[in-house]
């Protein structure tokens, strides 16, 4: 058993959602309040190591009013600042790691678990499904993947979502990061959603999609 899985991001008409320069901010005032609205429906908001990295984020609610879902976060090496802002301000954060441990996984778990809120879990495998089976088994049933490129692509690859939510910025990065950034599928054999949903943002200038995964 799994969580529902749906994957929320903003990318330009080219398919990125950030430039080489990581520069990501696509989002109009009520593609926002779109991103938020969804955060405050599910239990937990997911994300990779590179956008705690770059990013820096909160993952709290903003321009929606509700409850601030867990957040999550995936890093094989754990190597992440122990004071960026996702584990030092409230709600409650789960960070999934391998087993593996070297000096700097030891040194940063252990200043990790001293942080109120804070919950490690290592797993010998770190496959999408395996943690999302982990979190069914702790009360979550809807989870928002945000990103990065990399963490997308994981669920993706595995088929590991039900839907994919994507608002089109009117920009063109030519370069950056792809919306699933990873190795790709050979053509015939990639993926083919069901389109639900087709939005014109209340801006004018982006359009809302909502894909469901065809099972």
């Amino acid at each position: 058993m799994r969580p529902y899985i749906i994957i929320f991001s903003t990318i330009t008409i080219d398919g990125k959602l950030a430039a080489k320069d990581h520069y990501s901010e696509l989002s109009c005032s009520a593609d926002k309040r779109r991103q938020h609205i969804l955060r405050s429906e599910v239990d937990a908001v997911l994300i990779g190591a590179e956008t705690v990295r770059i990013d820096n984020p909160r993952l709290t609610l903003k321009y929606a009013k509700g409850k601030n879902p867990i957040r999550v976060v995936i890093s094989s090496s754990l190597n992440l600042n122990p004071d960026s802002n996702i584990f030092t301000t409230p709600p409650a954060t789960i960070v999934y790691t391998s087993n593996q441990i070297n000096e700097l996984k030891k040194k940063n778990l252990e200043e990790l678990k001293r942080k109120p809120g804070i919950t490690i879990v290592l797993l010998e495998n770190l496959s999408p499904c395996n943690i999302m089976a982990d979190l069914y088994r702790r009360g979550v049933r809807k989870v928002m993947i945000e990103g990065g490129g990399k963490t997308i692509w994981n669920f993706v690859k595995y088929g590991c979502f039900d839907e994919i939510r994507v608002t089109i910025s009117p920009r063109i990065f030519g370069n950056g990061t792809s919306f699933a950034n990873g190795e790709g599928f050979e053509g015939a054999r990639s993926p083919i959603l069901k389109l639900v949903d087709v939005k014109l943002c209340e801006c004018g200038q982006e359009v809302h999609l909502i894909y469901k995964k065809i099972t």
